[in-house]
């Protein structure tokens, strides 16, 4: 006959240990570092580095308007436009400055202070397939 009391503690141990790596991977998740793939995300992560509440980024003209392609995607120096409404209504105007086409770029907002603030670089690592399987497993049960 099977001790009823053991299996009650097996089912809590499994149960425990189910929930720490449960936690584990949303530690994980929390703690990598944000995908930068467009200019976007770099000008949002600077925003929100520098605690500046936003509702809205957008771009305008890019020079020079047209970029030549013949040498690949790392030409430059480059000037985008960029309008960022902030939380309180107001809209600032400002440029992202590239040296390359997608490398050593800068932010300028001089209604904010910000003067060729430093922007991150785009990411190049691969996210993991399991991740991306586990984010949109997540996202589903959300929605």
């Amino acid at each position: 006959m099977v001790n009823r009391a053991g299996i009650v503690r097996s089912a809590l141990v499994l149960a425990v240990c189910a929930l720490m790596c449960i936690a584990a991977i949303g530690a994980l998740l929390a703690l990598r570092l944000p995908v930068i793939q467009s200019y976007e995300d770099q000008v949002a992560y600077a925003l929100r580095a520098l605690r500046i509440p936003y509702q809205q980024i957008r771009f305008g003209e890019m020079h020079p308007d047209r970029v030549n392609r013949q040498y690949g995607e790392y030409v430059g120096p480059i000037t985008i436009a960029v309008y960022v409404t902030l939380n309180d209504g107001r809209e600032v105007a400002g440029w992202v400055e590239c040296r390359r086409m997608a490398e050593n770029c800068t932010l300028s907002l001089l209604d904010l202070g910000l003067r060729r603030a430093p922007l991150p670089e785009f990411s190049k690592q691969r996210v993991w397939p399991w991740i991306e399987w586990f984010e949109r497993a997540v996202a589903d049960l959300w929605n």
